[in-house]
């Protein structure tokens, strides 16, 4: 490079630092002219009948402030008592403001107009004074929330009861009082072009895997919307294999989940306006884990799961074997079961195949009635829909009673899967197992069951394997998985999530004595002292 590009470089460099200057120097020219201000509140905020301008006389020298807030979403109090009282007893010296006049408001300097715009969208007031070279921002925003209650969709008999509401703040609140320690960390993110959604990101420092955390963190701001209005949605962007049946990132109401999965090592994602929080990484066995589960007797949870398992089993390949043993291959049943099963359908018009089919639309209409109806109507509609509706059917001719006793008990073990999320997916894999099973009977149901196999042993939930501790075998996770171990044999914690720190118990170098050997050991030595 010569000396003539060099110079050109320089006059290029000084060129740009003048229109710099220039543009700063503009942007503090109309931050302190209340007339500017004006045009670019009406130019940003529109003329919303909620906007709020209002103009002040600060201290003795009558300096012109205006303060704006959107009204409805700011604490009215705080804006009366805190700014617009505070400003007319105000000194002459605005940069002493956040520390004298208006100390009880808060104040923080801001000189970008997006940034403005956006805090008063999110209930904070602006103070804009004459002459000065940036705003002040008062945190005056106003937290609409119902009470703190039960939760309404993971029922418990024994355990905490206490449910995330839609407050941002009070979801941090909560997990906080949870897990009273300093290690506990969020990371403030923001969704959504044209509504900003607040958005948490909590995690124990030290315990949750840091690459697990970036990623997170990564997907969430890698979301680019324009805005969102549940958790679901922010679930459905970040999860690895966005357009499988299989949720990837578990959902949950309750503060105690939430906690027990932070103290495994994993990640909450907190969402402002929604009460579920989401949980990652979740492999499948995540979500047939209960807050019941750790809130009971060791040999009752291992029993409870193992009962979840079985019932979905039933409710997955009852219908399909019976489908498959009615029509493809009735050589395997014995002859006295055989007869039944066929005498049954003897004079039916359709075959069992379509009965179970119509069955199941019967039975997913009810579904959707009872969640639809008010509280009160949805159990009368379910109970007593099914049982007129199935006793009409068999009366008139269109579906056998068989049918209708398998199809109840299949409905009632898809139901007992403790996650909805999950109870969907399986209902459409019932359907191809079905289908497999019209086809090629018992090797259709097989041929089907090893290609879910294969796509769920594939498949990831933020660099965890889906189908873990199966695939890959892990055995020191076999304690909270298909059965749950006396706490005395748990020492560390799940490496589902690969935590930093597995450890979550130590035992005692020697084990506490019961009373009896403590006075037999005191008797002993008094008689030695003797």
């Amino acid at each position: 490079m010569d000396r003539s590009d060099l110079s050109a470089l320089r006059q290029d460099i000084t060129k740009l630092s003048r229109h710099i200057t220039r543009l700063l120097e503009d942007r503090r020219r109309w931050i302190g002219n209340p007339t500017a201000v004006r045009r670019r509140l009406t130019e940003g905020l529109g003329t919303s009948t909620d906007v709020q301008v209002l103009r002040v006389q600060a201290g003795s020298a009558k300096r012109e402030v205006l303060v704006v807030y959107i009204d409805g979403i700011v604490d009215g109090q705080r804006v009366a008592d805190d700014v617009v009282a505070s400003l007319q007893h105000a000194g002459d010296d605005v940069l002493s403001w956040p520390h004298t006049a208006l100390a009880g408001a808060g104040l923080q300097p801001e000189d970008r107009w997006p940034e403005l715009l956006d805090k008063v969208a999110q209930g904070s007031t602006l103070i804009f004074a004459e002459g000065l070279t940036h705003a002040w921002v008062a945190d005056t925003a106003k937290y609409v929330q119902r009470d703190i209650t039960r939760p309404q969709t993971e029922l418990a008999v024994r355990g905490p009861e206490q449910a995330f509401i839609e407050v941002l703040a009070v979801q941090k609140a909560q997990l906080r009082q949870a897990i009273a320690t300093p290690a506990l960390r969020f990371r403030d993110l923001q969704v959504g072009r044209a509504a900003h959604t607040p958005v948490a990101v909590a995690y124990l420092a030290g315990t949750a895997n840091a690459s697990l955390v970036d990623t997170v963190v990564a997907r969430v701001q890698a979301i680019s919307v324009a805005g969102i209005s549940t958790s679901a949605q922010i679930a459905g962007l970040i999860r690895d294999h966005p357009r499988s049946i299989f949720p990837t990132v578990r959902a949950t109401e309750r503060v105690d989940v939430a906690t027990w999965h932070v103290l495994q090592g994993g990640v909450a994602v907190l969402t402002s306006g929604d009460p579920f929080v989401l949980l990652a990484p979740a492999p499948l066995a995540a979500f047939y884990r209960t807050a019941m589960d750790y809130s009971t007797a060791w040999a009752d949870a291992a029993f409870t799961r193992v009962i979840r398992l079985v019932s979905w089993g039933l409710g997955l390949y009852l219908p399909a074997l019976y489908v498959a043993l009615a029509e493809v291959n009735p050589n395997l049943l014995p002859t006295s079961l055989f007869v039944m099963m066929q005498g049954g359908h003897s004079g039916l018009p359709f075959s069992p195949l379509v009965e179970i089919i119509l069955m199941i639309v019967v039975i997913e209409v009810l579904r959707e009635a009872a969640i639809r109806l008010p509280k009160f109507l949805s159990t009368t509609i379910g109970t007593v829909g099914a049982i007129v509706v199935g006793t009409a059917i068999v009366r008139a001719g269109i579906v056998d009673a068989q049918i209708i006793v398998m199809m109840t008990l299949t409905a009632l073990a898809l139901f007992a899967t403790p996650t909805y999320e999950l109870t969907g997916a399986w209902r459409l894999i019932g359907f191809l197992l079905l289908f497999g099973a019209a086809i090629l009977g018992i090797l259709g149901i097989v041929l089907a069951t090893v290609a879910i196999a294969a796509v769920v042993i594939d498949m990831n939930s933020f660099g965890v394997p889906y189908f873990a501790p199966a695939a890959p075998f892990r055995l020191a996770d076999w304690s909270d998985s298909v059965w749950r171990a006396p706490w005395t044999l748990v020492r560390a914690r799940r490496m589902e999530a690969r935590p930093g720190s597995s450890v979550w118990r130590v035992p005692p170098s020697e084990p506490p004595l019961s009373p009896a050997l403590r006075q037999a050991q005191h008797r002993r030595r008094t008689r030695s002292q003797s």
